[in-house]
């Protein structure tokens, strides 16, 4: 008892600890989905404000094409009827059709322009979907997991070596407590952190399990529902694509380099937990009755190098926090990576 007490506060403060570290790093994780969302809306507003502008300069060209064809028609029905009486009006009459030709060249003009920027719009509204819908299964398929194992840093092997050794010590103590010490003994040997992860998960769906995906929502009878890159847009999207590659490349290495340094930290932090320490069996060396050690773990050296090792722990997971923190802000930018391989592809 004297030599778990002590301890228990330590395992305490090291369940209160974790979660307020990984705080931030979840907060961080949540704008950047929030923000992925933010542009998809966006990019929808522009894809359906463009749709609407090319099919109102779509039906200006279909209007000023009808009125050239009945002049045209006009213009003929003239000539024909009254062939003695053409020259009358002529000129009127041609600068009535220039004025159309005008109109007509002047609106293809503007539905083109209009059409190129809702085909670039409805490119970034399906590059933006395809993103979004990459940064919410990457959430809840592998950040909220990798989260989740950050509360839990080292709490799982603190409190079983705390409970291991005291079923020793109760062991040497006193053997006629052994049905007591089995029922705690098949209590650290059914610690399961990857089993008590999954429960928790399974237990709050509506927080854990990815929703569904956004669904491409064609605008006014826009029948295209794929990124098209052709003419202008190609080699924009292309250059596009190569800088992100680029960035990503660069990214791939220092990601590598992060998840070196987190698993020599790992193991590092799980060496320090799953250290034997000789001072606390040594303590109960000889002791007949747990009466007698009601003061062990109390003397001044014993707390020593608790606190020692407290603060070697402490700083362990100080460090694996930031180091994964960095991790998780290399990994965000691959979610954009997303739409543009599909504009490539």
């Amino acid at each position: 008892v004297g030599y778990v007490q002590p301890r228990m506060p330590c395992l305490n403060l090291s369940s209160l600890f974790l979660p307020g570290q990984s705080k931030e790093m979840e907060q961080q994780m949540q704008d950047e989905l929030l923000k992925a969302i933010s542009e998809l809306q966006m990019a929808m507003k522009s894809y359906q404000t463009y749709r609407i502008d090319c099919l109102n300069a779509e039906a200006k060209l279909r209007e000023a094409e009808r009125q050239e064809e009945k002049r045209s028609g006009g213009k003929h029905s003239d000539l024909s009827g009254s062939p003695g009486g053409a020259g009358l009006d002529k000129t009127p009459r041609r600068t009535s059709l220039r004025k159309v030709e005008r109109l007509l060249e002047k609106r293809q003009s503007k539905f083109l322009e209009s059409k190129l920027k809702c085909a670039k719009a409805r490119n970034d509204y399906l590059l933006n979907l395809h993103t979004a819908n990459s940064a919410m299964s990457n959430y809840y398929v592998r950040d909220v997991a990798d989260l989740l194992d950050c509360f839990d840093l080292g709490f799982h092997l603190s409190l079983g070596k705390v409970l291991r050794t005291y079923l020793a010590a109760e062991s040497r103590a006193q053997a006629s407590w052994q049905q007591g010490l089995c029922a705690i003994e098949g209590a650290v040997d059914a610690l399961d952190p990857l089993g008590d992860k999954s429960r928790m998960m399974e237990a709050n769906p509506a927080a854990y399990c990815p929703p569904l995906s956004f669904d491409y929502q064609p605008h006014e009878g826009d029948e295209v529902s794929e990124v098209r890159a052709e003419g202008p847009l190609r080699n924009e999207l292309v250059s596009r694509f190569q800088h992100i590659q680029s960035r990503l490349n660069s990214i791939t290495l220092e990601t590598d380099e992060v998840n070196k340094t987190l698993k020599a930290t790992l193991q590092s932090l799980i060496d320090l937990l799953t250290a034997e320490e000789p001072e606390a069996l040594d303590a109960f060396q000889g002791c007949q009755s747990t009466e007698s050690l009601k003061s062990t773990g109390s003397d001044a050296g014993g707390k020593q190098a608790l606190a020692k090792r407290r603060a070697n722990q402490q700083d362990t997971e100080s460090f694996y926090i930031m180091t994964k923190k960095d991790g998780f802000g290399f990994c965000l930018p691959k979610w954009r990576n997303t739409k543009y391989k599909l504009a490539v592809e």
